[in-house]
């Protein structure tokens, strides 16, 4: 297996994000509260061939939400583990949960580029059932959103593939860029050149494809370091990277809708930018 991704033990994920291990959930939660014990269904998911590769939870404020933070796992079929230099791109299962009242019981599905390391995640209404509320959760629930997760995997490789057989003039790289900059910032106080977004970090990405300039944009969103101005102040300083879990889920899924309204308009109607 690769050195530099393989699956986590419990004993590691604990150190990495204790939350995962809550045996009960936090004081203020009503009795209708069904508690699901994230560690509980680590087992679930190994059962079903996912194993965790990576794991963090939120940093909290309150030290009376320690303990109980929303968390996130992502996890890897056997099948990938065992031949980790495979493939470019590998799809994953992004767990997010908490103890907290914060967030449901919510499975997502990811894609995962070995060349930069970036998690691009999948847009939830591409599933019929993803999101499991605490009231009335089941062990079977999550069983059945597993096999819906999974089951889409065929389609979303099928749109990679056509991601990247899609070539973007230096126009509609800077328009989509653009895009990303709209979603993620507030262009009425802040001003960012496109160009800033569409540096190629990776021999891989110099290629023009929708799929290769996609990344690009998204490895210099959720890294940061992208220089800005700031239109009240005049003063120029650089992004921060995108830490947080809501924060980065969010940004991704709203990314990837645009690049699919990209693809769409591309080769539905040969949009010439």
């Amino acid at each position: 297996m690769s050195k530099n991704i393989r699956p986590l033990s419990n004993d590691e994920l604990l150190k990495i994000a204790p939350s995962i291990f809550s045996e009960n959930p936090i004081e203020t939660v009503s009795d209708k509260y069904a508690f699901v014990a994230t560690h509980k269904l680590l087992d679930t998911f190994r059962d079903s061939g996912y194993y965790p590769i990576m794991a963090s939870e939120n940093k909290v404020r309150d030290e009376n939400n320690q303990g109980y933070q929303k968390h996130i796992i992502q996890f890897r079929s056997l099948e990938n583990l065992l031949r980790p230099n495979a493939k470019t791109e590998y799809e994953d299962i992004v767990l997010t949960n908490s103890h907290n009242k914060s967030s449901s019981f919510i499975l997502d599905l990811a894609i995962f580029r070995l060349v930069c390391a970036n998690m691009l995640v999948i847009p939830s209404k591409s599933f019929v059932h993803t999101s499991i509320v605490h009231v009335g959760f089941t062990e079977d629930k999550v069983i059945n959103a597993i096999t819906e997760v999974t089951s889409y995997m065929p389609k979303i490789k099928e749109q990679v593939a056509f991601f990247k057989s899609i070539h973007l003039s230096k126009a509609e790289e800077q328009m989509l860029a653009n895009a990303a900059i709209d979603i993620r910032f507030d262009t009425n106080t802040h001003y960012i050149k496109s160009e800033e977004l569409l540096k190629v970090n990776h021999q891989e990405d110099e290629i023009p494809s929708l799929w290769n300039v996609y990344n690009r944009i998204q490895e210099a969103m959720i890294r940061g370091g992208v220089k800005m101005k700031n239109l009240v102040t005049n003063k120029t300083f650089t992004s921060k990277a995108i830490n947080g879990i809501d924060a980065t889920i969010k940004f991704n899924k709203e990314l990837f809708e645009v690049v699919e309204k990209v693809a769409y308009l591309k080769s539905n109607y040969k949009l010439v930018a």
